[in-house]
C-alpha cells in the first residue's frame, strides 16, 4: 500500500516467512514485508546484525541472555526465544564474547 521508512535501532530481529519477512520492533509491534531475509542480511551487516539461524536475522544490540545448548537459543530484549544452529553457533559466540 506504500512505503514505511523505519529506523534501523527500532528493529530487534527479522523472522523469514517464505518469500516474505516479519520485522520484530522494540515497541511490541511487527510488520510482514515482501522481502527475502537474505536481502536484509546484505542491507544489515553493518549494523550489528547477524543470522543466528535459516530464519532468524537479530540484532545483536538487543540480546538479552545466551542459553547454551546444541546451537543454544538467543533471549532478546521483548522476551522472544530464538534457537542459533548448530552451524551458526561458533562464529556467534566469537562476536557476542570476543
Amino acid at each position: 500500500e506504500g512505503l514505511e521508512f523505519i529506523p534501523i535501532k527500532s528493529i530487534l530481529h527479522i523472522e523469514s516467512s517464505s518469500n516474505y519477512s516479519k520485522l520484530f520492533f522494540l515497541e511490541g509491534k511487527s510488520i510482514l514485508v515482501t522481502k527475502l531475509l537474505k536481502e536484509f542480511e546484505d542491507l544489515l551487516l553493518p549494523y550489528q546484525f547477524f543470522r543466528v539461524h535459516n530464519s532468524h536475522l537479530i540484532n545483536l544490540k538487543y540480546i538479552k541472555k545466551y542459553i547454551r545448548g546444541e546451537g543454544g537459543q538467543v533471549i532478546m530484549q521483548n522476551g522472544d526465544v530464538i534457537d542459533v544452529s548448530r552451524r551458526k553457533k561458533d562464529e556467534f559466540l566469537k562476536l557476542i564474547v570476543g
